[in-house]
């Protein structure tokens, strides 16, 4: 059962994505965007880590803890697998060069562009809300699973 918080966010984020056309360029632009900003901001060193290992405390880190504190408030059962995701977009992210990410960045939201004024003829829903840049990654996680 999807708690009333993570309902509540999708409610209004579905109402902003209803068409087939903008619905597929979601799925293929947020994980592309998703997957470059990580990248992108892995490359800020926020100061400490491991060293000889992978780990260590950066930009992406960074963002992937509080966006990770705000889906587990949300809906901690879904936040988990999603949390995996996340993870793995994360070093996979790391380990493409940056004009790459750069690229993928613009083009990822080149096609949210392409999602909403071309087929849902509306503007993005962050322009009213900008949680919806978080609740976009994890909602075409759910709606992958139909746990939306």
């Amino acid at each position: 059962m999807i708690s009333k918080r993570l309902k509540s966010y999708f409610d209004d984020y579905r109402a902003c994505h209803k068409t087939r056309g903008n619905q597929v360029t979601h799925a293929i632009g947020i994980p592309l965007i998703v997957l470059s900003i990580l990248g992108l901001l892995s490359e800020i060193d926020l100061g400490w880590g491991i060293a000889g290992t992978p780990f260590r405390f950066d930009g992406g880190v960074a963002l992937f803890g509080g966006a990770g504190l705000f889906y587990l408030w949300l809906d901690w059962r879904r936040a988990l697998p999603f949390g995996l995701v996340l993870m793995g977009t994360y070093f996979l992210g790391r380990a493409v060069p940056p004009p790459w990410l750069w690229g993928l960045f613009v083009f990822g939201w080149v096609l949210q562009g392409i999602g909403h004024y071309y087929y849902e003829k509306r503007s993005p829903a962050f322009f009213r809300n900008l949680t919806h840049l978080l609740i976009g990654p994890f909602w075409i996680f759910c709606k992958r699973f139909d746990w939306d």
